[in-house]
């Protein structure tokens, strides 16, 4: 049944709860896989580090030799250098020590590693003047991992650090949440390509471009779809061709109450189709459609090039995470509070998403000020943007000095 008139996050959850699975795995190339989402447990198959070693470079000696070196200063004799990768054979009895290196494997008879800039170094010796308790400056074996312990489990977001670790127990390729695959089609008999000089009534298309930038930016691979009349059997066949390719269709344009808005009626007349709500209490943004057919999400976004990325922002990008394999508390853009530094018109009856400008200022408090003209069909305001003020419904706007609720672009 078809909603009308709703909340955005009444509109946000439908759409994300009827979105119950993640997309498949696919095994990729280690490096590739930053920013996916882990379809398997990690196991390690050996300790790290494999051997007690060296955090330091300096000297490996006996702990229980040190305790002179509290009295009187000490001299040991060198009896070996041991880089980093060369164990060496050897044992040390009372009164040496080996010069090692950072991360060199601790040879037998040593306990106790010091540095070199905490002893005397002579051609052969050392003198040591303090005490070493047992264990100082060695990295034990195994105790960053032990060997058949799980590093890392399914779902895990993929960050440096993993790549790190993946690449630490030996996995050079991965098994990660498949990228979703969305179609972008733009509809409008006004719009030309963006190559093109336009004629007298038309415009460039800009949506196709700014959408699949934004998808490209979402973790997803888009299909951008040639422009399409406002003509039902053209569209109809593009809708077709979208959802049979791709895991989630964007239209922009044809949603509204036009003469020649068909998305609607096309959507309704094509099998295994159903449209969920229609309309939704936000500005810009208003006049945006969600349905599902052949069980595929298909939306439909206002044509205005700024009701077009703010829509993306509240809807898109949260369910493409979703169907990527991100947590829920990974789906949804940060917000903060901020002081405004300009009065703000009264939103209206619907919530009114105001492009805007966030910066710490010299005391480091957070302020926003609006980019200035706020119509839908400003593309400026979206780039010079970088967060959307939320202004909840409200016979009065805000005042200079108050804080307000902003939430960063995802971009």
């Amino acid at each position: 049944m078809m909603k009308k008139y709703i909340e955005v996050e009444a509109a946000r959850e439908l759409i994300l709860s009827d979105s119950n699975s993640v997309l498949p795995p696919e095994k990729i190339d280690l490096l590739a896989s930053l920013g996916r989402v882990l379809c398997q447990d990690i196991v390690a198959d050996r300790d790290l580090p494999p051997a007690d070693n060296s955090a330091m470079d300096g000297y490996g000696l006996r702990a229980a030799d040190s305790a002179a070196a509290e009295t009187a200063p000490l001299k040991l004799a060198v009896v070996a250098d041991i880089p980093a990768g060369k164990p060496w054979p050897g044992r040390i009895g009372a009164g040496e020590a080996v010069r090692i290196m950072t991360g060199a494997p601790i040879p037998d008879g040593v306990d106790a590693v010091i540095r070199r800039e905490l002893v005397e170094e002579l051609d052969d010796a050392i003198i040591l003047k303090k005490k070493v308790s047992v264990g100082n400056d060695i990295r034990s074996a195994g105790e960053d991992i032990k060997a058949g312990e799980t590093v890392l489990t399914c779902g895990t977001l993929i960050t440096p650090a993993v790549i790190g670790m993946l690449a630490a127990v030996g996995v050079p390729y991965v098994s990660v949440v498949r990228k979703p695959r969305v179609a972008v089609l733009a509809t409008g008999d006004e719009i030309v390509d963006f190559s093109q000089v336009p004629g007298p009534g038309k415009i460039r298309n800009s949506n196709s471009f700014s959408l699949a930038a934004q998808v490209l930016q979402a973790g997803g691979l888009p299909q951008v779809f040639p422009i399409t009349i406002d003509e039902p059997a053209a569209i109809r066949r593009a809708l077709q061709n979208a959802v049979s390719g791709n895991d989630l269709v964007l239209t922009s344009g044809g949603v509204s109450m036009g003469d020649y808005d068909f998305i609607q009626d096309v959507i309704r007349d094509l099998p295994a189709a159903e449209i969920r709500f229609w309309q939704v209490k936000m500005k810009p943004g208003k006049p945006l459609l969600y349905s599902r057919v052949a069980a595929k999400p298909v939306i439909g976004l206002p044509g205005n090039p700024v009701s077009t990325m703010v829509s993306f922002e509240q809807f898109v990008r949260p369910l493409m995470k979703k169907m990527a394999g991100f947590p829920d508390s990974e789906l949804l853009p940060p917000r903060e509070t901020a002081v405004v530094l300009e009065d703000l018109p009264a939103p209206g009856d619907r919530r009114h998403y105001a492009r805007a400008i966030a910066q710490r200022d010299e005391n480091g408090q957070l302020t926003v000020k609006s980019t200035g003209l706020q119509g839908s069909g400003m593309l400026n305001s979206m780039v010079r943007g970088n967060c959307l003020i939320i202004q909840p419904p409200a016979k009065a706007g805000a005042k200079s000095g108050e804080r307000v609720e902003i939430e960063w672009l995802g971009y």
